[in-house]
């Protein structure tokens, strides 16, 4: 089915921007949809049946880290691209993802992580070449996790989106500061944590662990010049150029979301508590908190519960973080427990998050105009599970099985060699 012909989801619940329609259809042409009605069609070769289940937009996903670990399951170990691209789209396709920010961590990895800015820069390259391939069935952004501790770190993402394929996507980034004494390691006990998960085996000694903390505070001190001179230039390609959205990531105090904001940062993505989220509010930043955060019943880190964001009003998109299949069950789960409505708990994962990358009026809705980036939703209640049983791309049909939905391999690129030196300059284990 074309998506140039016209197309029926038709026999839907519909999750409209403000209301739910309890039977009716979407019609879609050229890709787009045209019209939202309480009509049923009859069955033919131009409609979908959605059995009585919700029709509603694609999850838009502002944070998503299923790039880096699906292409490095384990520290050290690689799988070939078009081997982790497959699977990681067939895992986003079940999880209703239709658009999804990918964070490429631009690290020198001086701190937790054993990361370099090449390797940064080979990861989204290759992200970008896959996007842009007709290997890719749907729509695929970069998110730079700029380390602002991590000397170059700026330097690489402005390579990269000197890359012609990264031109007609949306240019998002987050500055992070994963340091001691701050953000999501403001509490020591959470710091060491993290070290002795690190440091494997030779966590078990304290001494060891010690030796790791201290020389972390010191790497701190010595890169103050660094993390200004980055910030610098988030607010120089603010200034410079058209369309750039930056967004702050762990804040944890109104100083720091007012720091931010005085640079030209207009996002707050992951506040750890109250008072960061509350500030940013005030000044009219969307915030951006995770679904396994409510799917858990709080923070992993141990910081603040986003059911408490959501009481304050202070909450305008989950996005997945590190779990895409808590996303839907996130919104559902706030439906049934009388948290929301479902047309508000939609919004968090389509609508809202379209707006923070300026593209409310492409996707995001069920309206008139906009891509038809729609999902087809089964509810069940033994076991708890929301299914997707229908997902189109700009109108076009997309099986949710991570085997069928994809032609073969060879249409990823013209020369599929071009796919290895990814692999070789992250390594082989």
């Amino acid at each position: 089915m074309e998506p140039s012909q016209t197309t029926i989801i038709t026999n839907g619940r519909l999750v409209t921007p403000e209301k739910v329609l309890d039977a009716g259809s979407v019609v879609i042409e050229a890709g787009r949809i045209v019209e939202i009605n309480e009509r049923l069609y009859p069955a033919n070769s131009h409609t979908l049946d959605a059995k009585g289940n919700f029709i509603m937009p694609g999850v838009i996903n502002l944070h998503d880290d299923s790039y880096e670990k699906t292409l490095q399951p384990r520290k050290g170990v690689f799988l070939p691209p078009e081997l982790a691209f497959h699977q990681m789209e067939g895992a986003l396709a079940t999880a209703g993802v239709t658009r999804t920010y990918h964070a490429v961590s631009f690290d020198a990895g001086i701190f937790l992580r054993d990361r370099t800015v090449a390797n940064a820069e080979a990861m989204a390259n290759q992200l970008l070449e896959f996007s842009n391939s007709d290997f890719a069935f749907l729509h695929h952004h970069l998110l730079y996790r700029c380390d602002l501790r991590s000397a170059g770190a700026f330097d690489g993402i402005l390579r990269v989106m000197q890359n012609p394929l990264a031109a007609e996507l949306t240019h998002y980034l987050s500055l992070n500061d994963h340091s001691p004494g701050q953000g999501q390691y403001a509490q020591r006990p959470v710091l060491r944590k993290m070290i002795k998960s690190l440091l494997g085996p030779a966590g078990n000694s304290e001494e060891v662990v010690d030796a790791r903390e201290n020389e972390l505070w010191q790497l701190k001190a010595q890169t103050e010049q660094i993390r200004e001179h980055q910030l610098n230039q988030a607010t120089a390609l603010l200034q410079n150029t058209p369309g750039i959205i930056i967004a702050g990531h762990d804040d944890d105090s109104a100083a720091t979301v007012n720091d931010l904001y005085r640079r030209g940062i207009r996002v707050c993505e992951f506040p750890i508590n109250l008072e960061a989220a509350t500030r940013a509010k005030e000044l009219g930043l969307p915030v951006i908190a995770g679904s396994p955060n409510i799917v858990r019943g709080g923070s992993h880190t141990g910081n603040i519960s986003v059911m408490e964001f959501i009481q304050q009003n202070l909450l305008d998109v989950l996005v997945a973080d590190y779990a895409p299949s808590t996303l839907l069950h996130a919104i559902f789960m706030l439906v049934e427990q009388k948290v929301m409505s479902l047309v508000e708990a939609v919004k968090l994962v389509t609508t809202n998050a379209a707006k923070v990358v300026g593209l409310e009026k492409v996707t995001g809705s069920l309206e008139p105009g906009l891509l038809a980036d729609l999902i087809v939703v089964e509810t069940r209640t033994k076991p708890q599970l929301y299914i997707v049983r229908k997902l189109l791309i700009s109108g076009k049909p997309v099986s949710v099985s991570s085997l069928a939905a994809y032609p073969d391999a060879h249409h990823f690129s013209a020369q599929p060699s071009s796919l290895a030196p990814l692999t070789q300059s992250l390594g082989k284990k």
